[in-house]
């Protein structure tokens, strides 16, 4: 990838507000998959419309993704999992 798309990616991190940016630094922090209930938990609300949009608009945003899926054990239904998508450099593979 190249240095400038990261950069970007960087400063459009930065410029969140709200709840997408205590989604965003959360799942920074995490560095693991949570479900939608899950970062609603985390994040002291009770009602999961208080994160589910502004994880999808993260999602359409391109900062996060949804990476698998698992059983909720309050609903017993299969709920995604999304987790911050990394845009750092892995190093060159071919020095």
């Amino acid at each position: 990838m190249h240095i400038n798309s990261l950069t970007a990616y960087r400063e459009e991190g930065e410029r969140l507000s709200g709840r997408k940016a205590l989604i965003y630094e959360l799942l920074s922090e995490t560095n693991t998959a949570l479900t939608d209930r899950e970062v609603m938990l985390k994040l002291g609300y009770s009602d999961p419309n208080a994160v589910r949009p502004r994880i999808t608009e993260l999602i359409k945003r391109g900062l996060i993704e949804e990476f698998g899926s698992k059983v909720c054990v309050s609903t017993r239904k299969t709920v995604r999992r999304v987790r911050k998508i990394n845009h750092e450099p892995q190093g060159d593979l071919f020095v």
